[in-house]
């Protein structure tokens, strides 16, 4: 696809071993139950060892993504300097402790991989001058389970990226071993359902929608100025300035139907020229499949209206 702008590998033969313990894994399903319409996410911190080409990794701690963390249902933003202050606290009684890596979940919107931004993202961080190790792990949370097992909420998958290659592997699921061993960070952890009941949202959480998170890596690359944006009343919608041919800057609101089977998004434009209202009332009356489709169309039905209003009047 597209927008798998690296080539995953699988993981058989690799000397790679990965142990998580328990009470990390609660801390990421208890932040998911809290969290069940918006992504979420945190660092990951622990020890490794590289010997002999064999790499062993030691999850031993799981920092919350902070008070100031942006969430909507297509994008997840961490409180880094909150998190930051957590880890130098840590690093003062535990020297030896380093940041693995992040988790984050698609659960909520259906993507059961990577995004390419996240493999943009992790593969920069990986080879930025102050990442301090060669690699860099990351957890992602694809599924929510119905199961009355704690321990098997949420289905999982495992990745790895190495400092200097283009191509990141995904941890099999026999090279990742479940401890039962207590954590540097959090030192306790809560119950999902007291967790949840006590950060309850409004509203009907929506079925998984991969397209969202499409949208949001389109939208993200060429139109910066749109957001997503959710409400008990309107549900999710994309909102953001289009600039046009002229200059102008109409307002747009994409909104997604909660109640259709598959994606379907409207249009609605405000702000927008007088010249351009019979444009805008076509738009309005159509439906597109995604938000990305509908914000492309409006850019080129808009454009051409200008152009042709510019042609009619020429001398």
């Amino acid at each position: 696809m597209w927008y798998r702008k690296s080539k995953v590998k699988s993981s058989p033969g690799l000397a790679v071993e990965l142990a998580i313990p328990e009470a990390a894994l609660t801390c990421v399903f208890d932040e998911c139950d809290r969290f069940d319409i918006d992504e979420t996410g945190g660092r990951i911190i622990g020890t490794y060892a590289e010997r002999n080409g064999r790499l062993s990794i030691r999850v031993q701690g799981v920092i919350e993504p902070g008070p100031s963390a942006r969430r909507s249902q297509v994008s997840f933003f961490q409180d880094g300097a909150h998190q930051e202050q957590i880890f130098r606290q840590i690093e003062k009684r535990h020297p030896e402790i380093e940041h693995l890596g992040n988790w984050h979940t698609h659960h909520v919107n259906g993507l059961p991989h990577l995004s390419g931004g996240d493999i943009s993202t992790y593969t920069k961080t990986v080879n930025h001058r102050n990442h301090n190790t060669a690699f860099f792990y990351a957890l992602l949370v694809i599924a929510k389970n119905n199961t009355s097992d704690p321990q098997q909420r949420y289905t999982l998958k495992h990745y790895l990226f190495r400092r200097g290659e283009r191509d990141f592997i995904e941890i099999a699921p026999e090279q990742v071993l479940i401890v039962n061993e207590p954590l540097i960070w959090p030192a306790t952890t809560i119950g999902s359902n007291a967790l949840a009941k006590a950060h309850d949202h409004e509203g009907v959480v929506g079925s998984a929608r991969p397209e969202r998170v499409l949208d949001r890596d389109i939208l993200g690359e060429f139109y910066k100025e749109f957001r997503p944006f959710g409400s008990p009343k309107l549900g999710f919608y994309w909102r953001g300035r289009l600039e046009l041919l002229d200059g102008s800057q109409p307002e747009l609101i994409l909104l997604e139907d909660p109640t259709a089977p598959r994606p379907k998004y409207t249009i609605s434009l405000r702000n927008s020229a007088e010249a351009l209202e019979r444009a805008s009332q076509e738009l309005a009356k159509q439906e597109f499949s995604s938000a990305r489709i509908a914000l492309i169309t409006a850019e080129r039905t808009l454009n051409r209206a200008l152009f042709q209003i510019r042609s009619a009047i020429k001398p």
